[in-house]
């Protein structure tokens, strides 16, 4: 099954905010190449065989995703309980580096701009969230191994 618009969009967010300059995604039989360079391809039954001139545009196999811009998280608002820190992409919320270890961040406890709260999982990709601003965490609104969205509210953090 071919890669939806959006999945491709969240494959460029995670490039987009990641220090790799290409990435190379494999999803069944579907290979996703992307570079910072512009450059995309798609290869497996998908990209086989182009379409024939006469097919419409929705059928062909998303090749204007490259001219859409890479979506970047909202900017962090600061609501009523505090600065928010939202998730950057779907994926599976994780408090620890690994089972069993301490969770990064605790309510309660002081953070500094660029401190690790959080790892967001997708795809195997471990991204981990920092802190944006300094201060002290007031919630934390996901549970541990919770899948979170695009945008999501993760922490709540009382500007210091």
């Amino acid at each position: 099954m071919p890669l939806t618009s959006q999945e491709i969009k969240e494959i460029l967010a995670i490039l987009d905010e990641s220090g790799w300059e290409e990435a190379r995604v494999t999803i069944d039989d579907v290979v996703l190449a992307v570079s910072k360079r512009g450059e995309l391809s798609i290869q497996g039954d998908a990209a086989a065989s182009p379409p024939p001139p006469a097919s419409p545009p929705d059928a062909a196999p998303a090749p204007a995703v490259p001219a859409a811009p890479a979506a970047s998280p909202p900017p962090a608002a600061d609501a009523p309980g505090g600065h928010v820190v939202g998730a950057p992409s779907v994926g599976v919320f994780w408090r620890a580096p690994e089972p069993g270890a301490a969770p990064f961040v605790e309510v309660g406890d002081t953070v500094e701009v660029g401190q690790t709260l959080c790892i967001v999982e997708v795809m195997k990709l471990m991204q981990h969230v920092a802190a944006d601003i300094g201060g002290t965490i007031t919630t934390i609104h996901v549970e541990n191994s919770d899948n979170v969205e695009f945008g999501t509210p993760l922490f709540s953090i009382d500007p210091a």
